[in-house]
């Protein structure tokens, strides 16, 4: 991988090395109060603990919301376009980003930002999206039974 793309081969390679290092490091949020987990595999997220949702919060400012905030798909709705809707996941995507080979444009993240920034984004997101649900903002993806995906807002 010595170069800054990498081909579907490698993004494959490189995603599954994130999502071991990323399940291991669900051991360690687990016992920070962890409140989300998309499935019994999955790595959990402690939505209730504020600190770490706000410091998620900041650095999603800082380095997501120039696209996410327009050009880029919602990433509060609680689906998400280029992996599964799993915090290993999304955590694997932040990190290697998504390729123009799988049809994406995002740049990966892991070598500029820190295992837990990653994982404090990821809490803003599901606390988020929790508070949009109850909010009526948007629909609960876990009630999508159908194989589409929701429209997302114009708004974030």
């Amino acid at each position: 991988m010595g170069g800054s793309k990498l081909n579907a081969f490698q993004w494959r390679w490189a995603a599954l090395a994130a999502v071991a290092l990323a399940l291991g490091l669900g051991t360690a949020v687990q016992s920070a109060s962890a409140q989300h987990k998309a499935n019994e595999n999955d790595m959990e997220v402690p939505t209730n603990n504020m600190e770490i949702v706000q410091q998620g919060k900041a650095k999603y400012a800082q380095r997501c919301s120039f696209c996410h905030g327009g050009k880029g798909p919602c990433l509060s709705c609680g689906v998400f376009k280029y992996t599964g809707n799993s915090n290993s996941e999304i955590y694997v995507t932040i990190a290697v980003g998504v390729p123009r080979s799988l049809g994406g444009t995002m740049g990966a993240f892991g070598t500029t930002m820190s295992q837990e920034e990653i994982l404090s984004v990821i809490t803003f997101l599901r606390w988020e999206e929790k508070r949009r649900i109850a909010a009526g903002e948007i629909p609960d993806p876990k009630l999508n039974k159908g194989n589409e995906l929701p429209v997302f807002p114009t708004t974030n």
